[in-house]
């Protein structure tokens, strides 16, 4: 009997439109703890942070997670790329545009909505004084959140889109994939198992204390904090590495029971860097690939997932600025998800559709498009 693989031939047929729907759904759903709570009080609240002893919440799971699909549609992505630069290409568009529009959304509308009216900034004139311009455009163009301190100080969590801050490391993994190649890590599949390893014993050691401890010092304008470059690229690596030896991946029931047994322990024992790249890996793709619950056509009207993300936090500190007194976490997120997805579906249609349609064209047929229509003679 042929063995039964984890990943099988017909790559398309698969949940991932619906994991990263419920994923950044879970993301949202953390930050209805950390916004209506902020961070002090979060740990005490948040169901996961509960579970695991404060160690890992909901959210930061479902990036991790996040993290390790992307690694399977990056490399595979990059397979089926013609060059670098038609690899990038895909990649700064899929990334940017959406980014940039929720940026300057939350700059020009979101923040000063926040703020005329609900403390000494009483015009837009003010609010615009107010932001450091130029540190702002630095963060958009480097794939960076707005600067925390400066928007919301008068609710229990500051920031105008704390969400973003993952965006850039996501970027730079994208990055690696090429990097690895040129220097020949990934001429055999080895090659990419040594890579995630290495990743996988920085955050072990990182996990018990050894090395890279967080210094928020280290956070800046251009490249974020490489304390968590172990955390992600051992996913994205994890990821990778099941797309390198689909295979030979077995499905077996005993995989997923041993992977689930091992998930849930972890959790328990504050282990999960440790068994999370592993077991949480295996069990993701066991349900994105299960034969008998596919939902292939998920994302028919539309790929949500990364609108739900961008927009999540500027708007859940709207609710809680507005109706925040009237509201449990629960009941926050009840409300708030329909309108972040509002705001989803807008950037899907207005902004990350009609770019990723740029995705088939050549360098050359981009640049010759004009930037402007000649304006029509006018007649005499």
């Amino acid at each position: 009997m042929k063995k039964q693989l984890l990943i099988p031939e017909t790559l398309n047929l698969n949940n991932f439109d619906l994991l990263r729907f419920l994923l950044a759904s879970a993301v949202i759903f953390c930050h209805c703890y950390a916004i209506f709570y902020g961070w002090e009080l979060f740990a005490a609240n948040e169901p996961f942070m509960k579970w695991s002893g404060g160690k890992i919440s909901i959210g930061s799971a479902a990036v991790n997670f996040f993290f390790v699909i992307s690694g399977f549609l990056i490399l595979r992505s990059f397979e089926r790329s013609s060059n670098f630069w038609d690899f990038l290409k895909k990649r700064v568009l899929r990334i940017y545009p959406g980014f940039i529009a929720a940026f300057v959304l939350c700059l020009l509308v979101f923040g000063p909505i926040g703020h005329i009216s609900h403390s000494w900034i009483k015009s837009y004139g003010e609010f615009l004084d107010y932001v450091p311009l130029k540190l702002e455009l630095a963060n958009m163009l480097s794939l960076q959140s707005p600067v925390e301190g400066y928007y919301f100080n008068h609710l229990p969590q500051t920031g105008l889109n704390n969400s973003m801050w993952t965006i850039q490391y996501e970027f730079i993994c994208y990055l690696s994939v090429p990097i690895l190649v040129w220097l020949g890590c990934l001429r055999h599949k080895a090659g990419l198992a040594i890579a995630l390893t290495g990743c996988y014993a920085l955050l072990s050691l990182q996990n018990f204390g050894f090395v890279f401890q967080h210094d928020a010092s280290l956070n800046g304008y251009i490249l974020a904090n490489p304390y968590f470059y172990p955390r992600f690229f051992t996913y994205f690596f994890a990821g990778s590495l099941v797309y390198a030896y689909r295979h030979h991946i077995p499905r077996h029931p005993f995989f997923l029971a041993l992977s689930l047994a091992v998930f849930v322990l972890a959790l328990k024992l504050q282990l999960m860097d440790l068994a999370w790249p592993i077991a949480g890996t295996y069990l993701l793709f066991y349900f994105a690939y299960h034969p008998k619950a596919l939902f292939p056509n998920f994302a028919k009207y539309g790929d949500f997932s990364y609108g739900i993300y961008l927009y999540g936090w500027p708007l859940q500190q709207l609710t809680m600025l507005y109706w925040g007194q009237y509201l449990t976490p629960l009941t926050f997120f009840v409300i708030v998800l329909p309108l972040v997805l509002i705001f989803a579906i807008a950037s899907w249609y207005l902004v990350e559709k009609p770019t990723l349609k740029l995705k088939q064209m050549t360098i050359r047929q981009l640049k010759a498009i004009p930037l402007m229509q000649a304006a029509p003679k006018q007649r005499t």
